[in-house]
């Protein structure tokens, strides 16, 4: 009979810890309780539920959470101590995790789990500084492109209790660390309610928890906003939502007020329990989109009515992100005015130089050369004055790494500097798609498509959307897969008919696909938005490390016609 209630299974295990519990407790019990209360509700039980993970055992201070996918587990793991290291930490004094990753076989019986895949696991998170990630070699031969970076090798250990040694990885950065004042305290904030549903089945609550932890998570993956669960004293956004339920029928209920408390938009969205999983995804996309736009908006609102001499640093680098909302030329002069600006206001900020020169490096990459030549004589001034603030700023020292490459073309520099951004910032979209533009120059295409496909589900409805789809399309074109190419170049055109890039990217690809008439005809529009086009004049500006027969866009580009 017991038997007949086992069951076994590979998972990817967390084992969750919180450090010092007994001490925290001894010291303040009713201030601690409070917080791993919040903990529990605002951000470990909905991040794990947006990734899809199962809590299987609760101690009180601990927990083991099976997830079917180690790159949820790893993505989970990671965001979770992203949050606590956030402000949100502020309202959550104190407590800090350990986490264990271990890929292996698990034993579900009854109310118990057990197998190596949970005792090794549990061995991990004992040997985790407080606020740090410790995963086994299993669980890291099983990550892609994207997520590999964030963990640093730490060599073979000898677990107790565990027969063999094991390779352990590590989150590279570390609690105690020192810390930059990056001006996160000045970025419009964003207050994610906790989804709220009076539905006692378990799973409209797990439900409830997926949607906030992706609204969390795909808010929290910019530069520009700072998203947390509760108010923190600051003026700030408000998302608040309920789910109802009458059988499988479902209806979610959402408000977005302003800093004001003034209503900026409300919706209803029905959803069947049959369909939750697409209904979640779908639905967290949807409102993501209508948030950043809303939210974009209403700060546009703002600053439009100060001049640019009247606006802070942080209000001009804010107004410089904002106005990146298209990829043609008036939006990177705009972001270039502004990002500028930002810096001859307050030098000691790493955002505008960021800013600037992801601005300045897009724009010569898509060859407006009015606009980049505009600000080409700032540029060598900002990377010396923006090499001191690299430190803890990964978007920045992935910048000047692109701008240093496409001075002197040392690919494997360039690929350690795009690694480093990885670790530190894995789920923020920016730095995935510079990071996979900088694959696609030095040659790992395969590694760019990761980077995209996962800035695509994080930034897919923000600014950089066109960015990251033109990066798609061209990475998938490189590895020869050219009616993907064809597909991805359509569907970014639906976006905006004025990005040349894909028109070439169509172009190469019908010409490797034998269709020539359709390649010289998408060759011909593109040529139409920049007519003094040619080989040499993409190869300069694209700085690919794989120049010949080799690089498929340059090849196709060719056979399609494009002079040289």
């Amino acid at each position: 009979m017991g038997n007949s209630r086992m069951r076994r299974s590979l998972a990817a295990v967390l084992a969750a810890d919180v450090a010092g519990y007994s001490k925290l407790l001894g010291d303040d019990t009713e201030g601690t309780l409070t917080s791993l209360r919040r903990l529990r509700t605002e951000i470990f039980g909905p991040t794990v539920a947006s990734r899809r993970g199962r809590v299987v055992k609760s101690m009180g201070d601990g927990w083991i959470v099976l997830f079917s996918a180690a790159a949820d587990a790893a993505t989970c793991a990671l965001q979770i101590q992203d949050l606590l290291a956030q402000d949100l930490s502020q309202k959550i004094p104190n407590i800090q995790l350990r986490l264990g990753l271990h890929l292996g076989d698990v034993v579900e019986e009854e109310e118990d789990v057990f197998g190596d895949g949970v005792n090794i696991a549990a061995r991990l998170e004992k040997i985790a500084a407080p606020g740090s990630i410790v995963i086994s070699d299993a669980v890291f031969g099983s990550l892609d492109g994207t997520l590999r970076p964030s963990f640093d090798d730490a060599g073979e250990h000898d677990l107790k209790n565990i027969s063999r040694p094991v390779r352990v990885w590590t989150r590279g950065s570390l609690p105690g660390q020192k810390t930059i004042d990056t001006g996160a305290s000045q970025r419009p904030q964003i207050v994610i309610c906790c989804i709220e549903t009076s539905d006692p089945r378990d799973e409209i609550s797990e439900l409830s928890d997926a949607l906030t932890g992706d609204l969390m998570t795909y808010l929290g993956a910019t530069h520009w906003l700072s998203v947390t669960a509760r108010e923190t004293g600051r003026r700030c956004y408000v998302l608040s939502g309920r789910i109802r339920a009458s059988g499988d029928r479902l209806r979610l209920e959402i408000k977005y007020t302003d800093p004001d408390g003034l209503e900026l938009w409300s919706t209803k969205i029905d959803g069947d329990l049959g369909n939750a999983f697409d209904w979640q995804d779908e639905t967290a996309e949807l409102l993501t989109s209508q948030i950043m736009t809303a939210t974009f908006d209403s700060e546009r609102r703002q600053l439009d009515k100060l001049s640019i001499d009247d606006m802070t640093a942080h209000q001009c680098e804010l107004r410089g992100q904002i106005a990146i909302d298209r990829l043609d030329p008036d939006a990177f002069a705009s972001a270039l005015e502004y990002s500028s600006a930002a810096i001859q206001k307050d030098p000691s900020l790493p955002h505008p130089f960021a800013l600037a020169l992801v601005s300045y490096l897009s724009a010569t990459v898509m060859g407006y050369e009015q606009v980049a030549q505009k600000y080409a004589q700032f540029v060598p001034a900002w990377c010396s004055a923006a090499a001191p603030l690299v430190e803890n700023h990964s978007l920045l020292r992935l910048a000047l790494g692109v701008t240093t490459y496409s001075q002197h073309r040392e690919p494997a520099h360039l690929r350690a500097i795009v690694e480093y951004a990885l670790r530190q910032s894995s789920s923020d979209f920016v730095t995935l798609a510079l990071s996979g533009w900088s694959y696609i120059w030095i040659g790992d295409n395969t590694a760019a498509i990761d980077c995209f496909k996962k800035a695509l589900v994080l930034g897919g409805k923000s600014p950089w959307a066109l960015s990251i789809r033109g990066g798609l399309a061209m990475a998938t074109l490189q590895v020869g897969d050219d009616e993907a190419a064809v597909r991805l170049a359509k569907e970014g055109l639906n976006l905006n008919v004025g990005y040349a890039t894909l028109y070439r990217v169509l172009a190469a690809a019908h010409a490797h696909l034998g269709r020539q008439g359709e390649a010289i005809e998408s060759l011909e529009t593109a040529l139409l938005l920049h007519p003094d086009d040619s080989i040499a004049s993409i190869l300069a500006r694209n700085v690919f490390a794989i120049e010949g027969e080799e690089n498929h866009y340059i090849s196709g580009l060719r056979k399609a016609g494009m002079r040289e």
